[in-house]
């Protein structure tokens, strides 16, 4: 068998492994199938494609289609597998934790949600009642979709192979890079595993420069935002339970990226809370308005 005959053997493994798999990727993707189903279609797409290898064994072409069938088939089925892993993740619920002030008496108290991972309950109404029985208020819940499953396990796969950092690493590295200093409660909190997102980095950066003494603050505040390296402030998520933590701590401020204030307006509007929203561009704006509280006080 010449090469060009073994090139097209490839070619019809192709033509007829990939349209399946892309049939099977968008209904799995589309919520219409679940994980099980998805790699078990293309476990029986290997043992189909070795009927045909036993049949026509003496068949040198025919052989080559189902053995790249097979082959194209493991590779597909061990990429996907990971899926299984995340298959019994049906909620992520945002609940209340307890706001963290990292330097003490610094004022600038980091905002985070509690995110727990709701398994094999389908029904929102009993994943309510437990929490409620439990006492354990529920900001948010969300239904976690296919789609869901589909882009961690992706980026669980990037991270194994070094083409993508965890944001609360990138995070870090923001944080290091703006203080430009090793201050050690900041490096303990920057160390801990589990936390998850990077929407602690503009309260980090305002406690380190605290710490170094370039800013001053007596008033208790509660601060989320992105931090880039180059001071700017971006968008986070979880804005309603963030507000309501710190309305509950007795918070009079709150600052927030300025992509997250129409949207902190409306639930301080809905929600009929009192504290005061600062939205911020850059963590320059952060420091000029706790300078002006400060000197208000």
């Amino acid at each position: 068998m010449n090469n060009s005959t073994k090139l097209l053997a490839f070619v019809y493994s192709i033509f007829i492994v990939v349209p399946l798999y892309w049939i099977l990727g968008n209904a799995y993707y589309l919520n219409h199938i679940n994980g099980f189903v998805f790699l078990a279609a293309l476990i029986v797409l290997m043992i189909i494609a070795a009927i045909p290898l036993i049949i026509f064994r003496k068949d040198k072409f025919r052989s080559l289609i189902a053995t790249w069938i097979i082959v194209l088939s493991s590779l597909f089925c061990a990429y996907e597998l990971l899926l299984l892993e995340y298959e019994s993740n049906t909620f992520i619920a945002e609940v209340y934790r307890e706001p963290e002030e990292i330097i003490q008496s610094s004022g600038i108290y980091i905002l985070a949600i509690g995110l727990n991972d709701i398994h094999y309950l389908d029904e929102e109404n009993i994943v309510r009642d437990i929490y409620d029985r439990d006492g354990v208020q529920i900001f948010d819940l969300y239904k976690i979709t296919n789609r869901d499953r589909y882009k961690s396990k992706t980026n669980e796969i990037k991270q194994f192979l070094g083409f993508g950092k965890e944001q609360f690493h990138v995070m870090g590295e923001n944080v290091k890079g703006f203080i430009q200093e090793d201050i050690v409660v900041i490096n303990e909190f920057l160390g801990r595993e589990n936390l998850k997102g990077d929407s602690a980095g503009l309260g980090l950066g305002l406690s380190g420069m605290i710490h170094q003494g370039s800013l001053h603050n007596q008033i208790p505040i509660g601060v989320t935002g992105t931090l880039q390296p180059n001071g700017r402030v971006n968008q986070v998520g979880g804005i309603a339970g963030k507000m309501m933590i710190s309305e509950q701590n007795g918070f009079p401020y709150i600052i927030v990226p300025y992509a997250n204030k129409e949207e902190a307006e409306t639930i301080k509007s809905e929600q009929q809370l009192s504290i005061e929203i600062i939205p911020v561009h850059h963590i320059d704006e952060a420091v000029i308005v706790i300078n002006e509280l400060n000197g208000s006080t």
